[in-house]
């Protein structure tokens, strides 16, 4: 169920008691390349959000998407639209605390951006100490080796992501703009103009390589992922066991 489509007449009937886990989607609105569309960190985690609540219509709740996040690196690039991380990181706390008074239990922050991160593990401490359980999904990184089984690469509107959107928004993509980012950072810097080399024309990586068909193809891998982890979930199964030889059981 999406929460905005109920009347709080049918969220009384239909929630209420019923169903205690949310999934809010994450992202921001930012240059991807020259090539995928601003809103490609929204689109994706809408996507996969989409997808839980359609396996799982009666069992999980989609709250309405926060669309702008923090996006300090790519804030030149004509378009992007950057929070500062201790705005964002309350106004996501916030949210999260409200729909804690209505009996979520779990809250899965389905994140499109990874420059949210820093933010969004705050986000989880708040309200783990108000009772509830956070769980922040980055999918391009947690699902990265299922990922590499389908793309020879990943990267900011490189050819995993620009997969992923030309299976979700092909007529969004323009492939004629593609372009590969020879440069990458050997250390975690900050630093004004390193954006010309790190995100040369918004990029990591080689967005020509993507295709809709990888893009399905990561797209149901993800999506199995995600339906595991909810069930882990639900099953307070979030262990696995390492013996000495580190082997699992």
């Amino acid at each position: 169920m999406y929460w905005d489509r109920l009347t709080t007449k049918h969220f009384r009937e239909k929630v209420l008691g019923q169903i205690d886990t949310a999934i809010l989607p994450v992202g921001s609105v930012e240059a991807h390349g020259e090539h995928c569309p601003l809103g490609t960190d929204n689109m994706a985690p809408w996507h996969f959000a989409a997808a839980l609540e359609e396996r799982f219509p009666d069992r999980v709740l989609i709250m309405p998407a926060i669309p702008y996040g923090h996006t300090w690196e790519l804030a030149n690039y004509a378009g992007t639209l950057s929070v500062a991380t201790n705005a964002f990181a309350q106004y996501v706390t916030e949210v999260g605390l409200a729909a804690l008074t209505w009996g979520i239990h779990n809250i899965v922050l389905m994140n499109g951006h990874g420059g949210n991160t820093p933010a969004l593990n705050a986000v989880m401490e708040n309200i783990a100490e108000h009772g509830g359980r956070a769980v922040l999904v980055n999918w391009w990184i947690d699902y990265s080796q299922d990922i590499l089984t389908v793309t020879k690469s990943q990267g900011h509107a490189g050819e995993d992501e620009t997969s992923v959107m030309l299976a979700v928004a092909g007529s969004l993509v323009r492939m004629e703009d593609a372009s590969f980012n020879p440069y990458q950072a050997k250390y975690k810097i900050k630093q004004m103009g390193l954006h010309e080399k790190n995100l040369r024309h918004a990029t990591t990586g080689d967005g020509r390589g993507g295709s809709r068909e990888k893009g399905e193809q990561i797209i149901d891998l993800v999506t199995a992922r995600l339906v595991q982890l909810l069930e882990d979930l639900w099953s307070d199964s979030l262990y696995v066991r390492i013996d000495e030889k580190g082997g699992k059981s």
